[in-house]
């Protein structure tokens, strides 16, 4: 690939139609490429194309066989050139009765019947094709999508990802089934039209191939007008999604600030500004046809001087028109290939844009499969910044035996999520590395170690489907035995039995028909389900009451045993049974031990345990020496 720079929108609206030819080359080949597995497909609507642009020719040679049958006086219906060529066709004279002229008219309505189930097929091929390519594009777009890191997600807008994955694929499919489909049909077309005007008359035909070569004169006037306004159609598509996303994924914000007239006012300025460029846009594209077809009509006119001028025969003069009005269509679908080229050249290159980022994590070659670990984890000289001045971890060394617990206390931004984050490699570190039992994280595939890893988070997360759906999405093959089973050690299934539906019971977006309490027990359920060797608990209880949170503690003392468990504690019961509690601050480790021995001897500990737990509440506080 070449590491020139991209033209941007500005760029392409001022290239010529060689540089813009040149620009549209590669991203025009890839797009063609993806048509290669459905090649049969193709070349059946290839043919049909092909054999359409030939049924144009035999129908004006069929109009002229008519005319001279029913303008001429019978005795001939065929031309001189016809029977010099074709001398066997003097014995096929036959008479003027109204039966055998209506035979002789039924001619044109067959044809035309042969020549619309031509193009329907050459469309039909075309279009299965292309739907299967867009199909083929918007699958791998989403899927590089879903494989970007972290880092691009919390960069990038949700709106225009959903935006270049969804419309802009279909733009690009669009362009595929209007270039693909008259690519060869309409080339053939005219080809086949023009031979066919040179047989009649060649001095006529040559008239003609000066006159409609002027049609593109008024495709090159509006083509400019074309690749600017449908670049900043495209730019303001992205951000209308993106202000729609935001403001339905953002609801309750603006519910309660009474900022829907706000909202609205945003999404209708936006929305009044894509809808100028598609009105400038369309407005450019249609007026090459008004011009298409005045440079045309001059042709028409010409033609009726040049039969008046050489006293044509009646047969011949509507023949030749017949042939000048169907090259008409054939080169105004063609100029329509050069604006549709430009129109979709924006959405085509964002979409390969996105397919071919490479992630910022990426597992190595020769990366090892983890079967199921036991989970000693070991953090060596960790760090890890999130921009230049933003270092979330400094020098971390920690180890965590297997099948112990571990909980991380400090103040909010002592980096104690990101050590979750660097853990399930969700961001790579850059300096030290973390090791699974004895294996670097970066020797091994980001998928099998994230199946060793079960999370439960405060910012709980529940897809529009059923309550049964939702905790599979811990282990897709789970039985409905086992989603009930781990809903009861979740103290989820008394609450799931008295909905609607019970576990099939929708629960709306992210989960809104349910209570944060029931959402987060939902989230432990899905965890218990996974059952994985390593359980990661960031806040897990932080939407629970105290009934419901004893309960759930001790369904996570269950799943706890024989695991290894990382807990971000807020909360005292969190931290009381750990086997070790880490003390962070600063995104280091400031001491490390039980919560007695850090009562004894940390300062800084005994800090944090007043502002973030009630010292009234911590017997064993009674009991420990003032500092």
């Amino acid at each position: 690939m070449s590491n020139s720079p991209k033209p941007t929108r500005k760029d392409i609206a001022r290239m010529s139609f060689r540089e813009f030819l040149e620009a549209s080359r590669e991203p025009y080949r890839r797009l063609f490429s993806y048509m290669r597995p459905y090649r049969g497909r193709l070349a059946l609507g290839i043919l049909f194309g092909a054999l359409f642009g030939a049924v144009q020719a035999l129908l004006i040679f069929d109009v002229r066989f008519v005319a001279g049958a029913v303008f001429s006086d019978g005795k001939i219906f065929f031309g001189p050139r016809a029977l010099e060529w074709f001398p066997w066709l003097a014995d096929l004279q036959i008479g003027t009765g109204f039966g055998a002229v209506a035979l002789i008219c039924t001619s044109i309505p067959l044809i035309m019947l042969l020549r619309g189930l031509c193009s329907y097929l050459n469309t039909y091929f075309m279009l299965w094709v292309s739907v299967r390519v867009l199909d083929d594009i918007r699958k791998e777009a989403f899927e590089r999508t879903l494989a970007q890191s972290m880092d691009f997600f919390n960069k990038a807008k949700v709106g225009e990802l959903i935006q270049a994955v969804f419309d802009q694929t279909r733009a690009a499919q669009q362009a595929l089934t209007t270039i693909s489909g008259d690519l060869v049909k309409q080339p053939v077309s005219i080809l086949a039209a023009v031979v066919t005007l040179a047989v009649l008359d060649w001095q006529f035909c040559l008239f003609a191939l000066i006159i409609f070569p002027l049609c593109i004169v008024p495709v090159a006037h509006v083509s400019r007008k074309v690749r600017k306004a449908s670049g900043k159609e495209v730019e303001e598509a992205g951000q209308i999604m993106v202000i729609m996303h935001e403001a339905f994924a953002g609801i309750r914000v603006v519910k309660t600030h009474a900022r829907e007239s706000h909202e609205s006012g945003r999404f209708n300025e936006a929305n009044w500004k894509i809808m100028s460029f598609i009105m400038r846009s369309r407005k450019a594209m249609e007026l090459t046809g008004p011009m298409v077809e005045t440079i045309a009509s001059l042709g028409i006119a010409g033609a009726l001087l040049w039969a008046w001028h050489y006293k044509l025969g009646i047969d011949k003069f509507i023949a030749l028109n017949g042939g000048m009005i169907m090259l008409y269509p054939s080169f105004k679908a063609m100029s329509r290939i050069y604006l549709t080229m430009q129109q979709c050249l924006v959405s085509t290159r964002n979409v390969f844009e996105i397919i071919d980022r490479k992630p910022t994590i990426v597992d190595s070659t020769d990366a090892l499969t983890l079967a199921q670990v036991r989970g000693e984890i070991v953090f060596e000289n960790v760090s890890f910044a999130y921009g230049n001045d933003q270092t979330a971890v400094a020098g971390v060394n920690l180890r965590i035996p297997a099948g112990t617990s571990c909980a991380l206390v400090g103040a909010s931004g002592a980096g104690k999520s990101t050590l979750l984050a660097l853990l399930q490699r969700l961001y790579e570190v850059q300096t030290g590395s973390i090791r699974i039992d004895g294996h670097d994280l970066r020797s091994v595939t980001q998928n099998s170690l994230r199946e060793n890893i079960a999370t439960v988070s405060q910012d709980t997360f529940l897809f529009h489907d059923t309550i049964a759906s939702n905790i599979r999405y811990g282990r897709l093959d789970a039985t409905q035995p086992d989603i009930e089973e781990a809903a009861r050690q979740a103290n989820a299934h008394g609450f799931i039995q008295q909905q609607p539906q019970g576990y099939s019971t929708i629960v709306g977006d992210k989960g809104c028909q349910l209570s944060g309490g029931q959402q987060q027990r939902l989230s432990i359920a899905r965890a218990l389900l996974k059952n994985a060797p390593v359980l990661l608990l960031d806040e897990a209880t932080s939407a629970l009451d105290s009934e419901s949170e004893s309960q759930i503690q001790a369904a996570l003392e269950t799943l706890s045993s024989g695991r290894t468990v990382i807990a971000i504690a807020h909360r005292l019961s969190t931290i009381l049974n750990a086997d070790q509690i880490v003390v962070m601050e600063n995104g280091a480790v400031k001491e490390v031990g039980t919560h007695h021995e850090l009562l004894e001897k940390s300062s800084y500990y005994r800090k944090l345990c007043d502002l973030q737990f009630n010292r009234s509440q911590m017997p064993a506080l009674a009991a420990a020496p003032s500092a």
